[in-house]
């Protein structure tokens, strides 16, 4: 990304570290939520991993480098060409820099990536706009058959 250099890249590799707990179907999420759409994913047969790339953004007019860590990645499903991210938002106000790394990113990388917010419908207000391409609320996750592309039968 832009006016980050090598060196920023590399310091924030080092410091980011997933914490989170073994799904009941062996996957580490970070929270019941993503655990919920991982099995329902598996169950409609849809290939995906859980943090597995780390990105750099910027952040803000000083351009403030930050990471950014999808919570999860579709392997071989994209929306418009695009690489699709899913990111389960658990908590009503996100803490922190939250959903402002996630609107860097789209900004940034915005033909490459499509990004699917799943939260509680109430949290919607507490999400910015510019942080998704959807939202899906997590009481209607069958919707993301909406978002995805699915091969006609």
């Amino acid at each position: 990304m832009t006016n980050i250099n090598a060196k920023n890249l590399a310091d924030v590799r080092i410091v980011y570290h997933r914490e989170g707990f073994e799904s009941p179907i062996g996957h580490l999420v970070r929270s019941r939520m993503e655990s919920v759409v991982c099995e329902w994913l598996i169950a409609n047969g849809i290939a995906h991993r859980h943090a597995s790339e780390v990105f750099a953004v910027a952040l803000g007019p000083t351009r403030t480098p930050a990471i950014y860590v999808p919570d999860i990645i579709l392997h071989d499903k994209n929306k418009n060409g695009k690489t699709v991210i899913i990111e389960p938002i658990q908590i009503s106000a996100p803490k922190g820099a939250g959903t402002k790394v996630f609107a860097a990113f789209r900004s940034q990388m915005k033909d490459k990536y499509y990004i699917i917010v799943v939260a509680k419908k109430q949290s919607a207000r507490s999400i910015m706009k510019d942080a998704y391409d959807a939202f899906i609320d997590f009481d209607k996750l069958h919707l993301l058959k909406r978002r995805i592309p699915f091969p006609k039968l």
